[in-house]
């Protein structure tokens, strides 16, 4: 089968294109015309699509899907304001689906985020089944309201054209590019404020969850189904915060209790409000609402993952670590 990878050159999508290949499929990789990809160690015979979804003219997106099976879509926002988020992400995947219509292409594969869920509903376990945000989505950030979106257009072209749709849920995904994670807290220099020290992270070793975006992608029985991604390691924020800064040169971690940082978060809110009125700005780990969504203690239920994918991520957190330094370290060395 051939597959195409969109967000193919990002952090997820690098490991999702090796993924795919191990796993027998014929990769074509959506990248931006400018992007330099030698460095990207990807396997002999990964086809390249040069397209950026937001510019390209519709006629040059749609042969990307020559001879596609299935699309895994994981282009999607990151850096920049709220607006250049929601364009690149939801006016990237408008036009993702608009040169598939055209297309013989009818099976998606989506990354979508553990953001989407309301936290303010106070998940015991988080499943599959769990409320996502509503009437305060734009409480959130723009990275939520983005993926919120996403997952919402996506959905209701698919249902219309009677497309074949999985989504894939990952908590807060690790690695070698991407090791301190906003979850964790907020560091001030070498200081590193670490909220809610005990409480589970959910993480989600990078290269584990690009070998699930690639069994969705295979697995016709995950048609219709949307799956939670997360590691059974039971590493808590203060280890966490601790490995990752031995490896990033050190660092001290200042533990800061779940709910004495809330309190603080509320009083900012309302000194702000006593100040400037509704017209006053602060950062967002300051917003009530955000505060909750990012560091809200839970359990997640992984079983459909487990069970419909045949998911089994194969490595330890202290194997994940090593993996991800050695990788990160062999990035950082210049070609010849």
């Amino acid at each position: 089968m051939r597959t195409l990878i969109t967000g193919a050159t990002g952090f997820l999508g690098r490991h999702v294109v090796n993924a795919a290949m191990a796993q027998g499929q014929t990769v074509r990789a959506l990248v931006r015309p400018a992007t330099c990809i030698e460095r990207l160690a990807w396997p002999s015979g990964v086809e390249v699509h040069r397209a950026d979804l937001r510019t390209t003219r519709l006629a040059e997106l749609t042969a990307a899907f020559e001879g596609v099976d299935t699309v895994i879509h994981l282009a999607a926002g990151v850096t920049g304001d709220d607006d250049a988020r929601f364009v690149t992400t939801v006016v990237g995947t408008e036009r993702l689906l608009e040169a598939m219509r055209n297309s013989a292409t009818r099976r998606l594969v989506l990354a979508s985020s553990f953001s989407v869920y309301d936290w303010h509903v106070g998940h015991r376990v988080l499943t599959e089944a769990s409320p996502q945000v509503t009437e305060r989505l734009y409480q959130r950030d723009g990275y939520t309201i983005a993926k919120v979106w996403q997952e919402r257009v996506t959905r209701r072209t698919c249902a219309a054209e009677g497309w074949d749709l999985t989504i894939l849920r990952p908590g807060a995904i690790w690695g070698d590019r991407n090791l301190y994670l906003p979850d964790l807290g907020q560091p001030v220099g070498r200081w590193h404020f670490v909220i809610g020290p005990m409480r589970r992270l959910p993480l989600t070793y990078v290269e584990h969850c690009a070998d699930a975006f690639a069994r969705a992608a295979a697995c016709g029985e995950t048609v219709g189904h949307s799956y939670n991604l997360m590691d059974k390691h039971r590493i808590s924020t203060w280890h966490y915060a601790g490995a990752v800064l031995q490896r990033l040169g050190g660092g001290r971690r200042i533990p800061v209790p779940y709910h004495l940082g809330l309190l603080l978060a509320y009083a900012a809110t309302a000194f702000s409000r006593l100040l400037f009125g509704r017209n006053g700005k602060l950062p967002s780990i300051l917003v009530p609402c955000r505060y909750v969504a990012r560091f809200t203690p839970g359990r997640c239920d992984t079983s459909a993952a487990r069970r419909d994918l045949k998911w089994r991520p194969t490595f330890s957190f202290t194997e994940a670590m090593k993996r991800a330094c050695h990788n990160r370290h062999d990035a950082a060395k210049p070609t010849s």
